[in-house]
């Protein structure tokens, strides 16, 4: 309660984006020290059997995981352990280095518990990340990397952008997060970005047979996706040997989108993330689980703040959660609050093993 009623308010008083960074460069440096790492670990990390959970090829002690979006610079992964995440997907990187959009590009709606982001994909490229991943000691917790096309590139150039980064990159990520759901995709008329999709995957494919590559891979997809383009990525996933999908990336499609804040509020660019995000997150996770039957596995994304919020998304078929706005909003206790009370809410339910939850709210 100390970080809600007294913390947040002060910070909340602060430039969002230099609120992050500082707090980003603080995670950094305290998670590099010993003294501080493992007594902040050992209370914050929950590890409790009930938890664990092997999704594709990775066993996860806890399924909680930071989004992509977080560390775009690699800038304190060692943090994440710390503070009890089961996971953590870092970037969205492209193969250049790259400064985004500029400044301001994040605003808060505390009203409606999330924040409006318009970074443009800022990032420090895939060569500076490849450095910095060849540093990192040994982890605690399983890391994916999130990888997106350079900005300006035509639509014939971003498949093989992407492929760069893929070869440069997937030795230092236990799975690799393809994202076609950034505004560089997401900008082409639906049909292409449906052929593009087709094209990449097909092209990472083959990248993996030919280097023998055996690694999960999972599709990062937008959350205002229609049935119909539902079924052609999951057509898509099944044919190239795509694990699963993170589900889903911000909102971008505001029609109908019911908010508390002001229209002066809201009146910025770019894309929604936390609650107002529920709602298409939990309908696309449903609808993949129905559609694959467990097929695809499951990253669920979009307005986590409680351990209610993770658990619903679970029964509609996610396998692992992600999250970034609840962690912001909620502070450094709130995933373990969210994995403590994961567990009572399965022994409640009479689940010996989360994975035993996934999808028992879907028919």
């Amino acid at each position: 309660m100390f970080y809600q009623k007294i913390l947040r308010p002060i910070l909340f008083k602060t430039d969002p984006e230099w609120i992050h960074d500082f707090t980003s460069a603080s995670l950094g440096f305290i998670s590099r020290q010993k003294l501080f790492f493992n007594p902040i670990k050992n209370f914050l990390f929950v590890d409790d059997e009930i938890l664990h959970t092997t999704v594709g090829k990775i066993n996860f002690l806890n399924p909680i995981g930071l989004a992509a979006g977080f560390d775009k610079n690699i800038g304190s992964p060692l943090a994440y352990p710390m503070l009890g995440f089961g996971f953590a997907e870092l970037g969205s990187i492209t193969y250049r280095a790259q400064a985004g959009n500029p400044k301001p590009r994040l605003w808060r709606l505390p009203d409606d518990n999330s924040l409006i982001v318009y970074y443009g994909l800022a990032n420090c490229g895939a060569k500076i990340t490849k450095e910095k991943m060849e540093k990192m000691p040994h982890h605690f917790i399983p890391y994916g990397i999130s990888i997106a096309p350079t900005t300006g590139l035509s639509v014939e150039e971003m498949a093989e952008d992407y492929c760069k980064s893929f070869s440069l990159l997937h030795p230092y990520g236990d799975y690799i997060t393809l994202n076609v759901s950034c505004p560089n995709v997401t900008s082409c008329e639906t049909f292409v970005q449906i052929s593009f999709i087709k094209e990449l995957a097909q092209r990472i494919k083959e990248i993996r047979q030919t280097e023998k590559i055996d690694k999960d891979i999972y599709l990062k997809i937008g959350s205002n996706l229609s049935p119909t383009g539902l079924d052609k990525i999951i057509e898509i996933c099944l044919e190239n040997n795509i694990t699963g999908v993170v589900a889903t990336n911000l909102l971008k499609d505001r029609a109908g989108m019911v908010a508390r804040s002001s229209a002066q509020r809201l009146d910025h660019p770019g894309g929604i993330s936390g609650k107002l995000l529920v709602k298409n997150s939990n309908e696309i996770i449903k609808y993949i689980r129905q559609s694959t039957k467990g097929k695809l596995k499951i990253i669920g994304l979009g307005g986590v703040f409680t351990a209610q919020d993770a658990y619903e998304k679970i029964k509609l078929g996610a396998d692992l959660i992600q999250m970034i706005t609840g962690f912001i909003y909620n502070g450094p206790l709130a995933v373990k609050h969210i994995n403590l009370g994961l567990i009572k809410l399965l022994q409640k339910d009479g689940f010996k093993n989360i994975s035993e939850a996934v999808g028992k709210n879907v028919s």
